[in-house]
């Protein structure tokens, strides 16, 4: 079977929002042959110690990483929407060390509603760490979605400027969802522009296709919702799973370079 190394995993520890639990998850990818897997949880890296020593176990490399909440400036109180996400991961043991200091400073200087970072912290902290765009949360997605390219253009390479050579990647995501589409084809222009590679991911939030239905009621109970309310916030697909390699290429025909990367 060929390799396939999920970068984008949510585990038990995206509290009330990913059903993965670590034990499982490390299972899962020994059983495929992969070689490696990540875990980049939400605002927290609460889960890293269990999920090195099972990989360890498991004889699997484990990727230690984090899903990040990002705004422009923590010194401003500009309500939820100026957050984004962004996904970080250490390559080596100063960028393990940069993404503790960087939860470090979400958690004491940045929280306002979730555990943020600024981009000036990302810069002083970026040494070691990959760096990868993010879902359509991330605010370049959210800046191509509301058709300000210039600006997205600007903060690509920003970050591009802000790693080391190589190290920023722009993540593409298929799960179904109209506007990953709208995304993924300006993010392979962009890709093409700025010589910055793309990275095929799956937005892992639990293991399983038949697992959907349980994290919906998980998110019900982080939001105090009724599973019959229509109008609350829930996942549009069945797709957040830990995909086979074969799925993914399913999913992400035409980006067969992002999906070896």
């Amino acid at each position: 079977m060929k390799d396939f190394v999920h970068l984008h995993v949510h585990t038990e520890y995206s509290l009330l929002d990913g059903i993965a639990r670590i034990t499982k998850l490390v299972e899962m990818t020994k059983e495929r042959g992969y070689s490696a897997v990540a875990i980049t949880d939400h605002g927290n890296m609460y889960g890293a110690l269990q999920f090195f020593e099972e990989c360890i176990k498991a004889k699997i490399k484990p990727i230690l990483g984090c899903e990040f909440y990002i705004c422009n400036d923590l010194t401003r109180k500009q309500g939820k929407d100026d957050i984004g996400h962004i996904i970080l991961l250490a390559k080596n043991n100063e960028g393990y060390a940069n993404l503790m200091k960087l939860n470090e400073i979400a958690f004491c200087d940045g929280f306002y509603y979730k555990p943020r970072i600024d981009y000036d912290a990302l810069a002083k902290h970026s040494k070691g760490v990959i760096c990868l765009s993010a879902c359509l949360a991330g605010h370049i997605p959210s800046l191509i979605l509301q058709r300000r390219f210039d600006e997205a253009d600007a903060l690509a390479l920003k970050l591009k400027n802000m790693f080391d050579e190589g190290d920023f990647y722009l993540e593409v995501q298929n799960h179904g969802i109209g506007e990953q589409k709208i995304v993924n084809q300006y993010l392979a222009e962009m890709s093409k522009k700025f010589n910055i590679k793309l990275v095929a991911t799956n937005d892992v939030h639990y293991l399983n296709k038949d697992d959907a239905e349980m994290q919906d009621v998980l998110m019900c109970v982080q939001m105090g919702k009724y599973l019959e309310d229509e109008n609350r916030l829930k996942f549009s697909t069945q797709e957040f799973y830990l995909k086979t390699r074969e799925e993914m290429e399913e999913a992400m025909a035409g980006f067969e370079e992002a999906l070896d990367t």
